[in-house]
């Protein structure tokens, strides 16, 4: 197993080299525009996923291919505060790159209510986290989180890490259409934010598959919640940028390429590509969508075969 992927280009972070620290869908909510399908493994407990020592020698391995890196994003398949001891993962990933590339943990913030969560992110550089409601009822809407963690939490632990954190802090606030996208809730999220006092505030769109039926909200409503909650706030659409479109192209080409000579699950893909699990789930889910390739069951197992 890989714990990195990429460098990917990134509509926010440049080139960005992920680290994947916990198994698929072991998350503490269960976002219905999350493009990694359900959660199977909705939990708060936090469990030691990763060995070190492979973990640096992975991410020297890495370094001397001199790839670009513009940050190392701690992210992946699930919610990465649930690893225990993120701290020691920022800081061999700090020691092993002589802390010449900066560090980005990006998180739901369902556990950053907790002291000791907040601590050990301390030493990163950049925090993502996101806030996707303005109210305990649209919080269980679209997050529907696990049963211990409240909106109250969620809002308590954001106010405490702006008091605590030193570096900086970009507060993501996904937009879906009929569950956030109202005036009412563009009110309280301004409120919110102002209370929070992020560094920036992205406002970003599901613009990949998922599995319930959501769309982004139409541009007037985006624009119209941007001016509310603050007008200086990034919409983080889809880059054109010809770097993330020969990157996608090339990583669509492999995958067409391996399919068209026989079918496979995505542990396979993930062995032969040497990509992640969650980069390759989003290049199937648009494959799937413009019908080049087709996905079936076989012996319960999901497969993937070319369609032409």
């Amino acid at each position: 197993m890989s714990y990195f992927y990429g460098p990917v280009p990134s509509r926010r972070l440049g080139f960005s080299l992920g680290v994947d620290l916990v198994p698929k869908k072991s998350c503490s909510f269960n976002c219905v525009y999350c493009q990694l399908g359900k959660t199977t493994h909705k939990t708060i407990r936090r469990f030691s996923y990763i060995n070190l020592k492979k973990l640096e020698s992975e991410l020297r391995g890495i370094l001397k291919k001199k790839p670009k890196i513009d940050y190392i994003t701690i992210s992946g398949s699930g919610e990465p505060t649930l690893h225990k001891n993120i701290d020691k993962i920022i800081a061999a990933i700090k020691k092993v790159t002589k802390k010449k590339i900066p560090v980005c943990v990006i998180t739901n913030s369902s556990l950053l209510y907790r002291a000791s969560v907040r601590k050990q992110l301390r030493n990163a550089d950049l925090i993502i986290p996101s806030l996707d409601a303005a109210c305990a009822k649209t919080f269980q809407k679209i997050n529907r989180p696990h049963k211990s963690i409240t909106f109250k939490k969620i809002v308590n632990g954001l106010v405490k890490l702006r008091e605590e954190f030193k570096g900086k802090i970009w507060l993501e606030i996904m937009l879906v259409k009929g569950i956030n996208d109202n005036v009412g809730e563009a009110k309280k999220f301004k409120c919110l934010v102002d209370k929070i006092k992020p560094d920036k505030v992205q406002l970003n769109l599901p613009v990949r598959p998922s599995s319930y039926k959501i769309s982004p909200p139409l541009p007037k409503a985006v624009s119209r919640i941007k001016k509310i909650i603050d007008n200086k706030a990034e919409v983080t659409r889809p880059s054109n940028k010809n770097r993330q479109q020969k990157f996608y192209k090339e990583v669509d080409r492999q995958l067409l390429s391996y399919l068209r000579r026989r079918p496979a699950n995505l542990e396979d893909l993930v062995v032969s590509l040497g990509l992640n699990s969650n980069e390759l789930i989003k290049h199937l889910s648009t494959l799937l969508k413009k019908k080049k390739i087709k996905r079936f069951t076989h012996q319960k197992n999901k497969y993937f075969i070319a369609n032409d």
